[in-house]
């Protein structure tokens, strides 16, 4: 009997695992596609999405249909810098989206979006230095254009802004109000144009996209409304002529790159909520003379205050644990810092190339000195540090003049 039972048993379970279907294997992507000299793939609805412009013609006419496929949609950098030109184009009636940067570094003169066309990523026509004119249809129910910049509805976001307020080839250069209501300014909306010397915000926007006004090489001047509370990575890179800026009262970050290269930025106001610094943050501005740490900050991150070579003087609050790698790097002009003792790190090559500093009391809590942290200061350079120290040993190492206490 016992035999019998398990012999049932073994049959009985065999059976269920005969009747359980095999994992299904996972569906292979869909291979990349070329047709007509573009790269392109189908999506799930079996429609064509174009990846990449591979061919050779200088003004490419975009196809209605690849393979046989309605073509939906352009993606992402599609067209940034492919080589041809772009000047005028027509958007075929089948497309209903346009990724972000799709037609970015192209020399696209006009541009005008069809009613179906109701998705854009980001701003898919950031840097084109010769548009001047965008319109929309009529029927279009997600984006408009107002003065010829353009905007959306949905989320009350401007999306591109062309360069068709003035001519900086003829030294004109325009101020812009944007318009009340908008909450958004998309990524990349106003990226590398040249001719605006002045952008008012209106209390409504709630978001500054990044790279929005990156290379905007005239703009002097910025006042960012407190209601802003986000502001994107390098939002104002490059803005060369940038002075000052007040940032907005409630900000809690200061992201990566925000005003990287601004040369001739000489204050930025930034505000007590501000608990994170974002790396490169100030990287190479020149004309920045004296910086503020927020208490509440913790890091000081990778070369956020790099080849600030004006830099005089810089505040560090009691709440900063590290100091990142080429956070002071190129600071010329720094001839004296006060590290707090809640300091634990000092990363790579962070004082380098600060060749005014002569004198540097690093304390106790420190635990770790990077790599090449103070080279290329003055020769006469003094660590003044505690017997028992990581920076009287990190000296040691490294031929550093020191001084116990």
């Amino acid at each position: 009997m016992k035999k019998t039972a398990l012999f049932w048993t073994g049959a009985l379970c065999l059976a269920l695992c005969l009747m359980i279907p095999a994992p299904a294997e996972e569906a292979a992507p869909e291979p990349f596609r070329e047709s007509g000299g573009f790269r392109f793939r189908l999506l799930a609805d079996g429609t064509a999405e174009i990846l990449e412009y591979t061919g050779r013609e200088p003004d490419p006419a975009l196809p209605e249909a690849l393979d046989g496929r309605p073509v939906t949609s352009i993606g992402e950098g599609a067209f940034d810098h492919c080589g041809c030109s772009l000047a005028h184009i027509n958007i075929p009636a089948s497309v209903t989206h346009i990724g972000s940067d799709a037609f970015s570094g192209t020399d696209l003169a006009a541009i005008e979006i069809p009613a179906g066309v109701v998705r854009m990523d980001g701003n898919p026509f950031s840097g084109c230095p010769s548009l001047k004119t965008v319109t929309v249809a009529e029927e279009n129910p997600v984006f408009y254009a107002r003065d010829g910049v353009l905007f959306c509805r949905e989320d009350h976001s401007l999306v591109c802004f062309p360069n068709l307020k003035a001519d900086p080839a003829e030294g004109e250069y325009a101020a812009y109000a944007v318009p009340a209501g908008t909450e958004v300014i998309r990524g990349g909306a106003f990226a590398g144009v040249e001719c605006l010397s002045a952008v008012f915000l209106p209390d409504s926007l709630r978001v500054i996209g990044p790279q929005a006004f990156s290379f905007c090489w005239s703009l002097d001047s910025l006042m960012i409304p407190d209601s802003v509370t986000e502001i994107g990575d390098a939002a104002f890179d490059t803005c060369k002529s940038l002075g000052r800026v007040t940032l907005p009262a409630g900000l809690t970050r200061i992201p990566s790159m925000l005003f990287y290269q601004c040369e001739s930025l000489y204050a930025a106001d930034i505000p007590d909520t501000v608990a994170e610094i974002g790396d490169s943050a100030f990287d190479f501005c020149g004309s920045l003379t004296h910086a503020r740490i927020p208490e509440g900050v913790t890091v000081i991150e990778t070369a956020v205050f790099e080849g600030c070579y004006s830099l005089e003087s810089v505040t560090i609050p009691d709440s900063v644990t590290e100091i990142g790698a080429f956070a002071f790097s190129g600071c010329s002009a720094l001839a004296g810092i006060h590290i707090p003792a809640s300091v634990t790190k000092i990363g790579e090559y962070a004082f380098s190339h600060c060749r005014m500093l002569r004198e540097l009391a690093v304390p106790d809590s420190v635990r770790s000195i990077g790599k090449h942290a103070f080279d290329f200061c003055p020769e006469d350079l003094v660590i003044l540090c505690g017997p028992d120290s990581c920076a009287k040993t990190y000296c040691e190492q490294n031929g550093i003049a020191f001084r116990t206490e």
